[in-house]
């Protein structure tokens, strides 16, 4: 029983000190970016309610980059107050282990990461592309944008045909190439002057087809119109199609990476983003190694030197992740070490902190 109480007492102080630490972080960093945006919004005219819708929008994905900083200055607060103010001694006094004390905040870090992680998959590339539009319709006033009407489309079918289209409007599309692509070559480029949406299927017209043999070889044939086997997508499929591949949900990615990879090209960026989407929300749980040693410094050096080694550690933290993020895009490191290999280098130097360190 008397754990069960203590186990309450400390999470309810872990829980209170994440969530003004994690409004406070958002407080900041919004305001920090509407002063920079400010003369953006007066110069298009934006109403006091379409800024804060902007910003609404805006919340989620920044609250998923604040999370673990939150978390480490919530368990720090938490505990570190706990200790200066010496409640921990008599808590030690009655016979319990100091892992028993850091337990419901490793269990509650471990459930905040799993919902960080679950918002992450589909929540918040959605709010990012909800804001893009928003910011088109509401803050830039750009009128008539349709769904099925786009320029410069680029488009990858699920059997691996890149394919590009100048213009799409309504149920027609114009200048349309296809390629195909095997090992890095090309081995087929048709290219249609129009097409036409009919009863589900893409009527081509004026089609121009060459095929490239290994040797060089070119085999050249035109038709007046044919049914397209390779484009399937309907127009309002083709007026998404240039979304942002950031914007996309985590399986809607997966799907977009494997179309890249089948169509001959390099998918680095988007694998790294991938991959990120399940390593970056356990870094909340991560932290946690850092945070539970780091609130004895409260005790030994005071407030201000354990907020000061918080704040350190946790922009050493993320300032490692995009240096290993890029590595990855550039192609210096492989994808998965380059998102998985800050988790694992801060997890054992946080295992290493939490055993050597003397307990309270």
């Amino acid at each position: 029983m008397g754990n069960k109480i203590l186990e309450r007492y400390i999470l309810k102080k872990f829980l209170k000190s994440l969530f003004i630490s994690l409004l406070g972080f958002l407080f900041i960093y919004i305001i920090t970016n509407l002063f920079e945006r400010i003369g953006y919004f007066i110069d298009r005219d934006a109403k006091f309610f379409e800024v804060i819708g902007y910003y609404l929008l805006f919340s989620p994905m920044i609250i998923v980059r604040l999370m673990p900083l939150a978390v480490l200055l919530g368990v720090y607060f938490s505990l570190g107050l706990v200790t200066k103010h010496n409640e921990v001694l008599a808590i030690r006094g009655l016979g319990v282990s100091p892992f028993m004390i850091y337990k419901p905040i490793f269990i509650y870090g471990f459930i905040i990461s799993f919902l960080v992680f679950s918002l992450n998959l589909s929540f918040v590339p959605r709010t990012k592309y909800l804001l893009e539009e928003y910011k088109k319709v509401r803050i830039d006033k750009i009128k008539g944008l349709q769904e099925n009407y786009a320029q410069n489309i680029n488009y990858i079918t699920p059997e691996g045909w890149v394919v590009k289209i100048k213009k799409l409007k309504r149920d027609r599309i114009f200048d349309a190439n296809f390629f195909h692509y095997k090992q890095g070559k090309m081995v087929s480029r048709i290219y249609a002057k129009s097409g036409k949406w009919k009863d589900s299927l893409w009527i081509l017209e004026d089609v121009h087809d060459r095929r490239f043999s290994e040797s060089g070889e070119v085999v050249y044939e035109s038709r007046k119109n044919e049914k397209s086997k390779i484009l399937k997508a309907s127009p309002d499929e083709l007026g998404k199609a240039n979304r942002n591949p950031m914007n996309l949900a985590f399986t809607d990615l997966l799907q977009y990476v494997r179309r890249l990879e089948m169509s001959g090209q390099f998918s680095r960026r988007e694998r790294v983003e991938l991959l990120e989407r399940i390593s970056y929300p356990f870094m909340s749980f991560i932290i946690l190694f850092f945070g539970c040693p780091l609130a004895l410094e409260v005790k030994r050096r005071g407030l201000i030197f354990g907020f000061g080694l918080g704040l350190l550690t946790s922009f050493t933290f993320w300032g490692i992740i995009q240096l290993f993020k890029e590595l990855g895009v550039k192609g210096a490191s492989p994808p998965s070490l380059s998102v998985f290999g800050p988790d694992i280098i801060f997890l054992s130097l946080g295992l290493y902190l939490l055993v050597k360190k003397k307990p309270f």
